[in-house]
């Protein structure tokens, strides 16, 4: 029927197919835009490690405190007016909404991403509401508790909107 030469032959172009086939979904696969599936979870993975690493950042003017410290002598402070006064002239809370802002700015902003921070607990740190872009439509973002004190929690929330 065929002969040995011919059967390696069509041996070879069969290896060739299925190669060509393999490149095909590779490329098909490499080249394929994420889900938006894909794009929510890196949101809020980007969302969560932003906060963290956000709380831990000191400050150059005052004391080299951290984010921490000053958004806990913030939340503590009766008015946002009468925060701690750093020198560098401005009051803790002040301060941390600078920093805060700057970071988002240098990462989120630099990005092209649109987001949204705000903070829940007290007065003071209520005002500090920061903003790049509209956030209309989807958008995700991560939540993070942050002790002060004993019964009193702040609640930092960061919207990376789409």
């Amino acid at each position: 029927m065929f002969s040995k030469g011919q059967m390696e032959i069509f041996g070879l172009v069969i290896i060739v197919v299925l190669l060509a086939i393999g490149l095909l979904f590779a490329v098909i696969i490499l080249t394929k835009s994420p889900t938006l599936e894909v794009q929510r979870v890196k949101y809020s993975v980007v969302a969560h490690n932003f906060l963290n690493t956000m709380m831990g950042t000191t400050s150059v003017g005052c004391g080299k405190r951290s984010v921490r410290n000053l958004l806990q002598d913030c939340a503590l402070s009766p008015d946002w007016d009468v925060a701690f006064k750093c020198e560098n002239g401005l009051n803790t809370c002040q301060l941390t909404e600078e920093m805060i802002g700057d970071m988002l700015d240098e990462t989120l902003g630099k990005w092209g991403k649109n987001y949204r921070f705000y903070i829940n607990g007290t007065e003071a740190v209520e005002k500090i509401r920061l903003e790049h872009g509209e956030c209309k439509g989807e958008r995700e973002g991560a939540s993070r508790p942050e002790k002060i004190r004993t019964g009193l929690d702040v609640i930092l929330t960061l919207h990376i909107c789409q």
